[in-house]
């Protein structure tokens, strides 16, 4: 059956707005990110009648009203996303407010949810100043540390330091960084298997979840490609922990008003100091509060434009009290 087109902007850059409280105006440099970023979802996220609105092609179809009364979607819901939707007449659909889309995609909030998951590989260390940044660097990490700014994505925003007293231009990075948010400090790891999982937040609360997928991702952690993980080649408690993660993650959203598409990325990896064949997984290294990479493998074409019940998809309920997780329902 064939569905109605729809008009989507695809704001790959979305963290950077939300980093930015005044108006926020991409460089040349993160446009022609975006843009590479892009064409990489054509035919996977926007089906072939979708329509990509772009800074470039926005006055032609702003002049020519083509893309008038037409669904509008977007990577991440942001102002500058919704107010180029509107720009041509496209109808965005409901959205959070960009406060609540800042809470929750800021990474203390990804580090707030993985505290309590059982077997979390290792801690996150939060730093709101220099010193506390510089206390916890000095400890010791068999493999250093990796420092992330509140808000980043796709390898961007993010430092590999060595223990010890930081040199004088990664001090400048921290305290750069900290006027922009709170640090996350974590032991560097070495990554065997990634992980994917995505979902869905209604808006009454309802948390749509998919099978997990496999990811790749560069040394650097920019997205490469993601492949449907096959159940036998997932580790059973692999799988469990990733089905608690994922919950958690789409109640705590829930609860912090959002609602939309969401995922968390997780990996399997060596233990640091440990054997070489000892690894471990890392149930939840980050919330991602918007559509993913992975979405059309994991959710297919789930959408508020289709109704529920997909195969392979589970549905669970948004928990206001906060209670232990819920095992999903099979569709």
């Amino acid at each position: 059956m064939n569905r109605q087109a729809r008009c989507w902007v695809l704001n790959l850059d979305a963290e950077h707005e939300l980093e930015t409280l005044g108006t926020y105006t991409p460089s040349a440099h993160m446009r022609s990110i975006v843009a590479a970023q892009q064409r990489k979802l054509v035919g996977t996220l926007l089906g072939p009648d979708d329509v990509l609105l772009t800074e470039a092609n926005l006055d032609e179809y702003t002049e020519s009203g083509t893309l008038r009364g037409l669904p509008g979607l977007a990577w991440c819901p942001t102002p500058r996303a919704l107010s180029m939707l509107r720009a041509v007449g496209a109808v965005p659909e409901s959205a959070p407010s960009v406060d609540v889309l800042r809470g929750v995609n800021a990474r203390p909030f990804a580090s707030e949810v993985r505290a309590p998951l059982a077997q979390a590989s290792f801690e996150k260390h939060l730093a709101t100043h220099l010193d506390v940044a510089l206390e916890q660097l000095a400890q010791p990490a068999a493999q250093g540390w990796l420092v992330r700014r509140t808000f980043g994505a796709a390898g961007r925003g993010r430092r590999r330091l060595t223990g010890g007293k930081p040199s004088a231009h990664d001090r400048a990075w921290l305290n750069a960084s900290l006027r922009l948010g709170p640090l996350t400090i974590e032991p560097w790891v070495e990554i065997e298997t990634e992980y994917t999982r995505s979902g869905w937040v209604e808006s009454g609360g309802a948390v749509l979840i998919a099978p997990p997928c496999f990811q790749r991702t560069s040394r650097e952690g920019a997205w490469e490609h993601t492949a449907t993980a096959d159940p036998d080649l997932v580790h059973s408690a692999d799988d469990q922990l990733l089905q608690q993660a994922v919950e958690q993650a789409g109640r705590a959203l829930a609860r912090a008003g959002y609602f939309g598409a969401f995922g968390i990325d997780a990996f399997r990896h060596r233990v640091p100091g440990g054997s070489h064949r000892q690894l471990v997984l890392n149930p939840m290294s980050e919330i991602n509060a918007r559509f993913t990479m992975d979405w059309t493998l994991g959710m297919g074409e789930r959408t508020p434009h289709h109704a529920a019940g997909e195969p392979g998809v589970a549905t669970t309920c948004a928990d206001p009290l906060g209670s232990s997780p819920m095992p999903g329902t099979r569709l």
